[in-house]
């Protein structure tokens, strides 16, 4: 009996997911949206930086492994390279390559436009901000936060982007951050997080 009582206890906790057979679910997942590049593949990429299924505006969650699409939740910071690729396969998706991530932050020295704009994606310097709280932090494409808040994990394993703790120039959307062990090796910051990608399927 004390026994069917623990097991019955452990399915009430929300973080024991596996315990109970359920699955973890992004609930209220942003559209992605479709980039067409000059030169290669159109793709979908999520409109906000990855964040876990249990974020809040005020927290980024813990104990989950899949990546969510999610407007004003703390993005996933602090995140291995191989754990930004696992939490993009966990939710069918994919890391961006950095070609793929360029295509989506445009052509203009940042996403907002040439000039650089020290209130459109503006932070504290100290933490990252709800995903899409900046308003004008986007790219001409609809792709939020990818200047600032967290640096971004591409594919070939460098960051991308610049963090909230970046300077001017890190902040470009030609800026990227190469570890300098290999993204294997790389022992991450709170500043490191990533968004994830995915193919079109063929009609």
């Amino acid at each position: 009996m004390k026994k069917l009582l623990l097991s019955f206890a452990l399915c009430l906790l929300p973080l024991v997911i596996t315990s109970c057979g359920l699955e973890e679910v992004c609930e209220n997942e942003a559209q992605q949206v479709r980039i067409t590049p000059s030169t290669g593949s159109a793709f979908l990429i999520d409109k906000f930086e990855a964040s876990r299924t249990n974020a809040t505006a005020q927290t980024a969650g813990t104990g989950v492994t899949m990546a969510c699409n999610l407007q004003n939740t703390i993005p996933w910071g602090n995140v291995t390279y191989e754990d930004a690729r696992n939490a993009c396969l966990d939710a069918g998706k994919r890391l961006c390559t950095k070609d793929e991530w360029m295509a989506a932050c445009g052509s203009n020295y940042y996403p907002y436009g040439q000039k650089f704009d020290n209130t459109a994606c503006a932070s504290s310097g100290v933490e990252s901000s709800p995903t899409g709280s900046k308003s004008k932090c986007k790219s001409n494409a609809n792709v939020f936060d990818m200047s600032g808040n967290l640096r971004e994990w591409v594919e070939e394993g460098i960051l991308m982007g610049g963090a909230y703790s970046s300077g001017q120039e890190d902040l470009r959307c030609t800026s990227s951050l190469p570890p300098q062990n290999g993204a294997l090796l790389y022992s991450p910051s709170a500043a490191d997080g990533f968004r994830c990608c995915q193919d079109i399927a063929l009609q």
